[in-house]
Order: structure tokens, then sequence, then C-alpha cells
């Protein structure tokens, strides 16, 4: 992962077409102005995940609709939350040794 430290109206430029600009920090809050092409899709990370968790289901479902699918996809839902809070803790705790920095 690359770490960039940005002002408020300082940018990092993304590929040819996408900027980034740090609008305002208002405590641990940093808004962000993202300029791209309308057909760029821009979703926040845990959106993302859910749109991703929903395709996944939607495929074990069609598939089949046996008790074994949905045996199947409560096994992934458990594990989907495991990692997503693995995740949450090991950014929180980057983000505490950032503070400490």
């Amino acid at each position: 992962m690359l770490v960039i430290s940005r002002k408020v109206d300082e940018s990092l430029v993304l590929g040819d077409d996408i900027v980034v600009t740090i609008l305002a920090i208002e405590g641990d809050r940093v808004k962000v102005g993202i300029n791209a092409p309308r057909d760029t899709i821009i979703l926040r990370q845990e959106i993302y995940q859910a749109v991703q968790d929903q395709v996944k289901i939607q495929e074990l479902l069609s598939k089949e609709t046996e008790p074994d699918t949905f045996e199947q996809l409560r096994k992934l839902l458990v594990s989907e939350s495991e990692i997503e809070e693995k995740e949450i803790k090991e950014n929180e705790k980057n983000e505490e040794q950032g503070k400490g920095e």
C-alpha cells in the first residue's frame, strides 16, 4: 500500500483522468473530493464489499435451492463477517500506530 500525506487543498492524480483532492479535515474525518469520468464507478469500501457479498449470494442461490446451498451460504456469510471484523481491527490498529508517529 502506498501511503501519501496531503494537506487541505492538495491533490493526488490516479491514472490519467482521476484527481482526488483533500477538501477538509475535521477532527478524525477527512472530506475528499473525487474528479473522475462519469463512467467511473466510485464506492466507499464497505458499500463495495456489500455489493460483492450480494453477488456471491445471488450466484449461490442461482445454482441450487437445495439445503446444502443454504448451508454453504451460511458458511460464506460467517467467514466473510470474520474476515471483515479482522480487517476492521487491523485498520484500527494501523490508525492508532499512525497517530503515534
